[in-house]
């Protein structure tokens, strides 16, 4: 379990399924972040990469501020 803990820390007991979502998205958001700066540093077209993690990110802050503590938003 301790894997699973580092990319998502919490002062909240979740339920396994819940903890999976959790690193389902943050997966999803390091994943898209990392597409978006090559993109960004090789001067590609940059819009589509961009949104998608925007919303990326704006989905794992709402999930955690749901589910989480308010804390959790702040690192």
């Amino acid at each position: 379990m301790i894997p699973l803990y580092l990319l998502h820390i919490t002062t909240v007991e979740h339920s396994e399924s819940l903890l999976w979502t959790f690193l389902t998205c943050n997966v999803f958001v390091v994943t898209a972040g990392i597409v978006f700066m090559y993109k960004l540093f090789t001067q590609k077209k940059v819009r589509g990469a961009g949104i998608v993690f925007g919303i990326a990110i704006a989905i794992n802050y709402i999930l955690i501020a749901i589910f989480g503590d308010p804390f959790d938003l702040l690192g």
